[in-house]
């Protein structure tokens, strides 16, 4: 058979490349719907984009193998290329239907040689069941223990042969609707959090985007009236000032599960056209919706002119402006420059509708013993983004610029039907509906994606040529492809003009780049069957690729063998060198606003970087101490594509064994070490914004780095946040290193029990070390074991998935346990932030699941499951954490925040 790894065909526990499969049989146990839920849950993955993403959502999930991102993860579907999502290539896997997969086969190492670009970390291969026969109806319904999230899954899929045999086609469809679960529903998550002023404990906190409404005040001239010393202060009563900032908490509204509706639907079908020569194609169409929801907008800071004769305003706050401003912050008009946080009352809609498609067709066939097939697939990913329950800069800044006429307030600028915006009391009332609906703002992005692919492969054996000590003959397989993408994202013109408050700017990335290659492979049986020598092989292989893009001609290729000395022991290794070129965002994306959750090392009252080195790069003389702190804890960032990026290289060892003790039978243990390594990759500069500025602060310390000079601070208070070109600018470049090392092992044991049987089977990996490298001369950071915002997110150091169960007859009662490990807060572990902290570490973790399986006859199937069988709540940080995933005080795609969840479903065959 062909397994993933390889086009040569070889038995699975002979691949070279270390294989993790997941059959139907699990699958089904596990209760899937969406594939993501089961391949999270793999030792060697960790969460992608999921259904616990919000913020951030794009409304896909993907897959990231050994932690080094999704768009280094090739998905595969029998083979071939699956459908991408959008202009950075990834697979969004809502668009793989359950009910049709056979298996799962992941394959962890580079396996560009193979497959092609984006094969750095591994590659995940969909297999599907093309030969179904019959008819079969599936339902599955869950629902948490609270009664929320309710999902529901029906697919219906019918097979069989026609044209007396020589032809067989398979269709299916199906439909699933999933529940919002909302942060505000648990209690771990129902507040936002953040580090007591003594960083001792955690408190409730919130971000200063709130009501009433709040403003800078950190001029050392009104420390006087910033009662708290956070450099800011809320509005009271008559456009008075209270003296203390008011906090927003923005955790409840937000989605801890995002909805979905999916339709799913397509058809197989195979023909032998002769007895050697078989046609095949398939056709599939998604249609996913996803949508997300975020507290309401707000002016998040953003710096707007105020009159001074403005009836909303108090003369003791007029004067307090005036303070803050100075002599830059006047405009020609006399208006003084204020950065105001203000929060409206509805919260923000995203919704994300995705119609995919792909069609495929070829021939396949044998000839004088040799197997060949050629091929051509189109796709094409159509994306409709509408983003509600926004409001407009410009309008809110002509609402706010207001005078007094005959004792009745009026915009100055009457334009448009403006009407006066009054956010400078606490009272509620205070903000009229015209006002809001004269601001209000909705968005829409208009996306398509298509990618087209043709090759031909051609595989077999040499027949009598073969080592004089072997014998199986020499293996060869040869190929070629080529491959075209091409992508538009185009936001409408609100979007792309920065006139967005609270969804920030969007650019139009237009794109398409093509690739030309020719690959080849070989497999040669050196030894058999001798003494010592049960088995002894080598193979190979190479493949070349001409991309229309700077990254021009590459090479990538692989070597390794095995050895079983006696048929109860193999040994196995490989080397593998892969590639990944720039997707078309990377390439042609112009620069973009983003918002970045960090930390600010020129911040607040006690700031963590060299006041020469703060004034250096923005801070005015004498804020040093008195610069705002993020609002929620998010700065502003920039990042944008480069044409001139060449391709991401890695390197990739394992080695290992698998035992098969013939004194135990039906034992099965494997036990490999790997080690990859990734070189030029592609990253924001320093690896992102939150260490572009550690590297600046603390590590060059030198004002004219390519770091420091990526910082523009406010030049009125020295904040990152409030401008339109206030931030830090992390453009992408080929400089970060990422390495990682560590051993993963698998167990499958049986042994028969009466009529029936107990099986155990288990998979575990230990990260011996995870280096994140943002560029040459930056530091290399230690992440294995650790989370948080320096590391990107969290690699558990070790994690294990097993499942113990009876099977007896049709009856299946089983119980998984998932396992991860205890991790350390990588600020305190690396010692670049000495200050306390609430949370240093968050323990282990350990998950039960209660599956059961019931054929009620041949044709009926039930089955049930409870997950989280212990109703286990993630410990939780501060918003000073960061890093991928992080959100509602947790990582909610790592630890399950969403409790224990009871699940049934039935299986109908007709």
């Amino acid at each position: 058979m062909v397994v993933t790894g390889s086009r040569i065909a070889v038995p699975n526990l002979l691949s070279n490349s270390p294989i993790n499969t997941t059959d139907s049989q699990e699958l089904a146990l596990q209760g899937t719907v969406n594939v993501e839920d089961s391949l999270v849950e793999i030792p060697q993955a960790t969460p992608g984009t999921s259904s616990t993403n919000n913020n951030g959502s794009n409304g896909t999930t993907t897959v990231n193998l050994r932690g080094v991102g999704d768009i280094r993860t090739l998905v595969l579907v029998d083979g071939k290329r699956w459908m991408p999502s959008g202009n950075t290539g990834v697979v969004d896997l809502n668009t793989i239907p359950v009910a049709l997969l056979k298996r799962v086969e992941v394959v962890t190492g580079g396996a560009s040689a193979v497959y092609g670009s984006d094969a750095l970390a591994g590659v995940v291969n969909f297999i599907f069941n093309d030969r179904f026969e019959g008819a079969q109806l599936g339902l599955t319904s869950q629902i948490t223990e609270r009664g929320d999230g309710h999902l529901f899954d029906a697919n219906l899929t019918v097979g069989g042969e026609f044209a007396d045999g020589r032809g067989h086609m398979t269709m299916w469809g199906g439909y699933t609707k999933r529940e919002p679960i909302f942060q505000g529903q648990r209690e771990f998550s129902r507040y936002a959090l953040q580090p007591s002023r003594d960083r001792t404990s955690l408190i409730r906190a919130g971000s200063t985007t709130s009501f009433p409404a709040n403003i800078v005040l950190s001029a050392p001239g009104n420390r006087g009236i910033d009662a708290d010393g956070d450099g800011t202060v809320s509005f009271g009563p008559g456009g008075t000032l209270n003296g203390e900032a008011s906090f927003y908490n923005t955790n409840p509204v937000n989605y801890l599960q995002v909805p979905q509706e999916r339709w799913l639907g397509g058809a197989n079908v195979r023909y032998d056209v002769t007895d050697d020569i078989e046609a095949f194609g398939r056709f599939t169409f998604a249609h996913n919706r996803v949508s997300t929801q975020l507290a309401p907008s707000g002016t998040f800071f953003a710096s707007f002119g105020l009159n001074p004769d403005n009836p909303f305003l108090a003369p003791a706050t007029v004067a307090a402006l005036r303070v803050e401003a100075g002599a830059g912050g006047v405009d020609a008009n006399g208006n003084l420059r204020t950065q105001i946080g203000y929060r409206f009352a509805a919260p923000r809609f995203s919704e994300f509708t995705r119609n995919a498609f792909q069609v495929q067709g070829g021939l396949r066939g044998k000839v004088g013993g040799w197997n060949w097939e050629v091929f051509a697939q189109h796709s094409r990913t159509d994306l409709n983004t509408q983003l509600t329950g926004d409001a407009n800069l410009g309008l809110i800044q002509q609402a706010l610029l207001v005078r007094d006429v005959n004792g009745t307030p009026q915009c100055i600028d009457p334009t448009g039907g403006c009407v006066p915006l009054n956010i400078f009391t606490n009272d509620p009332s205070s903000v009229s509906q015209a006002a809001l609906d004269f601001i209000s703002l909705d968005l829409q992005v208009q996306a398509m994606t298509r990618q087209t692919v043709a090759g031909g492969t051609l595989s077999g054996d040499l027949g009598n040529i073969r080592s004089p000590f072997a014998d199986n003959p020499i293996g060869l397989a040869f190929g070629v492809e080529y491959r075209e993408e091409g992508s538009s994202y185009r936001p409408d013109a609100n979007y792309e003009a920065g006139r967005s408050a609270g969804f920030g700017t969007a650019a139009t990335v237009i794109g398409n780049f093509n690739v030309k290659e020719a690959f080849g492979e070989i497999r040669i049986p050196l030894i058999e069957s001798r003494p010592f020598f049960e088995a002894l092989s080598f193979e190979g292989g190479y493949r070349i690729s001409d991309y229309s893009t700077a990254a021009g001609t590459v090479h990538t290729f692989k070597a390794g063998g095995d050895w079983a000395p006696v048929r109860d022991i193999r040994f196995r290794g490989l080397y593998q060198r892969a590639v990944r070129a720039p997707n078309i965002n990377e390439l042609f994306q112009p620069r973009v606003e983003t918002a970045v959750t960090g930390i600010d090392p020129c911040a607040g009252i006690s700031p963590t970087a060299s006041q020469s080195l703060c004034e250096a790069t923005g801070v005015p003389g004498g804020r040093y101490g008195a610069v705002p702190l993020p609002p929620a804890g998010q700065f502003q960032g920039f990042t944008g594509g480069n044409p001139n990026l060449n391709v991401e290289k890695s390197d990739t060892y394992t080695i290992g064994a698998i035992f098969q003790p013939s004194f135990i039978p039906r034992l099965v243990v494997s036990v490999d070490y790997y080690s990859l390594k990734i070189v030029d990759a592609i990253e924001s500069l320093a690896g992102g914004a939150q260490n572009a500025l550690n590297a600046c602060y603390f590590n060059t310390q030198n004002i004219n780095s390519v770091f420091c000079q990526s910082i523009l601070r406010d030049p009125i208070n020295g904040s990152l946040f409030g401008g339109n070109e206030t931030g830090v600018y992390a453009t992408l470049v080929n400089t970060g290193r990422i390495e990682t090392k560590g051993f993963d092992f698998a167990v499958n044991y049986s042994v028969p029990i009466g009529s029936g049987q107990v099986r155990f089977g288990g998979n575990a990996t230990y990260v011996d070390s995870f280096i994140r490298q943002g560029g040459e001369g930056l530091p290399a950071y230690e992440c294995s074991g650790r989370f948080g915002a320096i590391c990107n997110g969290l690699i558990p150091q070790f994690k294990s998935t097993s499942r113990l169960a009876y099977e007896n007859g049709g009856t299946i009662v089983s119980l998984r346990w998932r396992h991860i490990g205890k991790v350390e807060l990588d600020r305190f572990a690396l010692g670049t932030d000495t200050r306390p902290s609430p949370v240093t570490s968050l323990r282990a973790a350990n998950y039960f699941d209660l599956d059961t399986s019931l054929n009620v006859s041949e044709a009926f199937t039930l089955t049930a499951g409870i997950s989280n069988l212990f109703d286990r709540q993630p410990q939780v940080f501060g918003n000073d954490v960061g890093g991928l995933g992080a959100t509602a005080n947790t990582y909610p795609g790592t630890y399950d925040g969403l409790g224990r969840m009871f699940r049934i479903g039935a299986v109908a065959k007709f």
